[in-house]
């Protein structure tokens, strides 16, 4: 029973452990899912910033736009100035020929006035074309500037989005594959759990009937015994078992009829064997007298009639053992009967073929354990190679969020750089327009 307990324990907490390791398993797998589903969400957030910053460049392209529009708007209003130029010095120089011919005299002092006003227009317009290239220059180089620098960072933001994606997607993949795995081990997990039960339930099973079997064959051997032939009360045991029971109190009745009843049985089991013993050196004799001429001849029939009787002698001896005696037989006739037969090999006792069923009974529950011993083994060091991989891809995940943070650090800071540019050249354009419009001012003014 102690080797049934310890074969019915060691499995159970083999499958105590693996079931926790499960369950430690099932958690992680929850942890990471959530992982997966955290990744993904960020993705969603790098999309979210993608679309953001594409709005960015085309409102920014927008406004590129519109200042062209507005440099194409100044440039159309400095020709038309220039063509007002043109035609104010068209009319000068008809006046000037006019005043020639009419007063020739008084025309050098308006002469002079003239010739400073056309100065004073030629350096007014040669400021404003300078102005105005400059002008022209600044816009395609705010406009190429913030060009490139969209179309760079838009470029650089999509190859580490793409990046960023693939990433994401092998670390999916890697995911779904461990997860595939997980629920494959589950599988044989639970396969396993299920052949251990019914290995166990057939042990059981397989143990209750051999104790079943084991009851039945005592109960047999004890039933042989227990046919109570009347025996004499001359026997020494029975004379010591009187002198007991005489030398005993009276309020121990109970107690002292089943001594006697144990004496008895063994006064019988002990008579039955002397009565054995002598049949046995009977037919030995017989044996003896009839075949000595025909030895060589008769050996094998010999050897079956010892047999025979040592099968017989073996009956006798396991019922006695059954009933609680040894039996030492003390005849010298069984002692030259047994030297004489040395070459003849004796068959097994009813003992030694209930002990040889059992033991082979137990060597195979033995090998049954060691099988689950060593297949719990091989399922831990597996449980633990998944705890491994897991734990590796934990800290791929963590180093992969660190990675997609200092991505995000690294958007933000490009964000705020292209947002000073920005405002630095709108305030350029700004001052630039405004220079413009002084200077258009001063072409009105000196009209």
């Amino acid at each position: 029973m102690e080797c049934r307990s310890e074969l019915t324990t060691t499995p159970e907490t083999k499958y105590q452990k693996l079931a926790s390791e499960y369950s430690k398993l099932r958690a992680r797998a929850g942890v990471l899912r959530k992982a997966v589903l955290d990744e993904q969400s960020k993705g969603e957030n790098l999309r979210e910033q993608l679309r953001q910053s594409e709005t960015a460049l085309r409102r920014s392209e927008q406004e590129v736009d519109s200042l062209g529009f507005r440099n194409r708007q100044l440039e159309h209003r400095v020709s038309v100035l220039q063509d007002e130029i043109a035609t104010r010095e068209g009319r000068t120089k008809i006046d000037n020929d006019n005043g020639r011919k009419r007063m020739f005299k008084n025309n050098d002092a308006d002469a002079t006035l003239k010739e400073g006003d056309l100065g004073q227009d030629a350096l007014i317009f040669e400021e404003l074309q300078k102005k105005i290239m400059e002008n022209a220059e600044l816009t395609t180089l705010v406009s190429l500037n913030c060009y490139r620098g969209y179309s760079h960072n838009v470029t650089f933001d999509f190859i580490k989005i793409d990046d960023k994606d693939r990433e994401l997607q092998l670390h999916t993949d890697r995911v779904e594959e461990l997860q595939q795995m997980l629920e494959n081990r589950v599988t044989e997990f639970s396969e396993v759990e299920k052949r251990l039960r019914r290995d166990i339930e057939t042990l059981q099973k397989r143990n209750s009937e051999l104790e079943t079997k084991l009851v039945d064959a005592v109960s047999m051997l004890g039933s042989e015994d227990a046919l109570s032939v009347s025996g004499s009360d001359h026997t020494p045991l029975h004379v010591a078992a009187l002198h007991n029971n005489h030398q005993t109190p009276m309020h121990t009745t109970s107690a002292t009829s089943e001594d006697r009843i144990s004496c008895l049985e063994k006064e019988m089991v002990h008579w039955r064997t002397q009565y054995e013993i002598l049949k046995i050196n009977e037919s030995l004799k017989q044996r003896d007298e009839g075949n000595i001429l025909k030895e060589n001849n008769t050996g094998t029939s010999t050897s079956a009639v010892v047999e025979a009787v040592v099968a017989d002698f073996t009956n006798c001896s396991c019922s006695s053992t059954a009933a609680g005696l040894t039996v030492e037989p003390s005849s010298k006739e069984v002692r030259s009967a047994r030297d004489s037969f040395k070459e003849s090999t004796a068959p097994p006792t009813k003992e030694q073929i209930i002990f040889n069923k059992f033991s082979q009974k137990f060597e195979d529950l033995l090998k049954a354990k060691y099988l689950a011993d060593s297949r719990i083994t091989s399922y831990e060091t597996e449980v633990e190679h998944f705890q491994i991989c897991l734990e590796n891809a934990t800290h791929e995940l963590k180093a992969k969020d660190e990675q997609i943070e200092s991505i995000n650090q690294a958007l933000q800071m490009l964000e705020e750089d292209l947002a000073t540019t920005r405002f630095n050249y709108e305030e350029q354009i700004s001052v630039l327009t405004e220079q413009v419009i002084n200077l258009s001012e001063q072409l009105a003014a000196s009209k």
